[in-house]
């Protein structure tokens, strides 16, 4: 599995997820480390997701109560 964002005019680095990725997963190695800086590099950015599990986590979902996301 791998993960990565893009924006226009921008993109992240690609990460390579070993293994089952849970919601705490999701928290340590994903979004403080990469989505944190990603969109805090892009002024007025929305953050947009899919509905995976792990990105539906209340762990998940607390994190990014300090960035701008889509429903």
């Amino acid at each position: 599995m791998v993960w990565g964002a893009i924006a226009y005019g921008s993109r992240s680095t690609l990460i390579v997820i070993r293994g089952t990725l849970t919601g705490q997963r999701y928290v340590d190695d994903i979004l403080p480390p990469h989505v944190g800086p990603f969109l805090n590099g892009l002024p007025g950015a929305i953050f947009q997701q899919d509905n995976a599990r792990p990105h539906a986590a209340r762990v998940a979902q607390d994190f990014l109560r300090h960035f701008q996301t889509l429903p």
